[in-house]
């Protein structure tokens, strides 16, 4: 596969959505809107609506753009509808489908663009939740949306609606850089806390997802200090490792604190005073 991003397939996905009802702005997410992508990378495509959206006709357009004899849902499972209802894929992914387009993987994603609205304006105001959800480790958490405009390639936006939801969201805002590195190292602190006596009696896996936990939000921190959008867990460590603002060798040392896991209770320990450390580097 090219690494460039092929504008001949992003026109065949516009116009093959453009038109279905309710659907107001079509755009390229993930990787490839941030400009991080690899050869590999998906095709995360928005389909941003208003009201209803017409879930037959975004079936339809699937149909007709998904390469023949190519199906397949998270599971793998063949056959079956290609896209899922408002809402299939949890509360907050929202649904979509996966698709293989000449070859390429392509995911489609709804997005509601009231409540992305409202996320970006609580965004402003420094508010946001955090939500169990499948496919997120750490948690959906609601900035994800304003950080999928803030990234997005608007193709298709007739109205104008996305550009000016990602006018809102330049500069990075202050409000809500102040209150995610207040909530997240608190969190992270937390977390290793209730991690030390389970890693004394040698709990590997709560210690691991209590380590997972604190270093999810260490990244958060590292992200809105340097006002950027954390979209997704993975791949994190990676981008939040080309930073500016960020400790020392964060990639290095966090990989080698996660790998203290297999150690034993004292490699345990070792891991949440390593993850401990760069929380007190990354924290102003």
């Amino acid at each position: 596969m090219a690494l460039e991003t092929s504008q001949s397939l992003l026109d065949r996905i516009v116009a093959a959505f453009a038109d279905v009802d309710g659907v107001r702005a079509v755009a390229l997410g993930g990787s490839r809107g941030r400009g991080s992508h690899h050869a590999g990378s998906d095709y995360d495509i928005g389909l941003y609506y208003r009201g209803t959206l017409d879930l037959e006709a975004v079936e339809r357009a699937a149909q007709a753009l998904n390469d023949p004899g190519v199906s397949r849902d998270y599971a793998g499972r063949s056959g079956g509808p290609l896209t899922t209802p408002v809402g299939g894929w949890g509360p907050w992914v929202n649904g979509g489908g996966w698709l293989t387009i000449g070859g390429e993987p392509v995911d489609i994603l709804y997005r509601d663009l009231d409540r992305v609205d409202q996320v970006i304006d609580e965004a402003c105001a420094g508010k946001f939740s955090c939500t169990y959800h499948a496919g997120h480790p750490h948690a959906f958490v609601s900035t994800i949306y304003a950080g999928e405009v803030a990234l997005g390639r608007a193709l298709h936006d007739p109205n104008g609606e996305f550009a000016a939801a990602k006018a809102m969201l330049s500069p990075y805002p202050e409000t809500l850089r102040a209150a995610a590195v207040a909530r997240f190292a608190d969190e992270a602190r937390f977390f290793l806390a209730v991690a030390q006596k389970a890693a004394g009696k040698g709990d590997v896996v709560y210690v691991s997802g209590c380590a997972f936990r604190a270093a999810s939000c260490l990244l958060q921190v590292v992200f809105a200090r340097n006002g950027e959008w954390l979209i997704n867990e993975k791949g994190a460590v990676a981008l939040a490792d080309k930073f500016a603002i960020k400790p020392k060798d964060l990639r290095l040392e966090l990989e080698g604190a996660f790998a203290e896991l297999a150690s034993g209770p004292q490699g345990l320990l070792s891991c949440l005073r390593a993850i401990g450390a760069l929380i007190d580097e990354a924290v102003p």
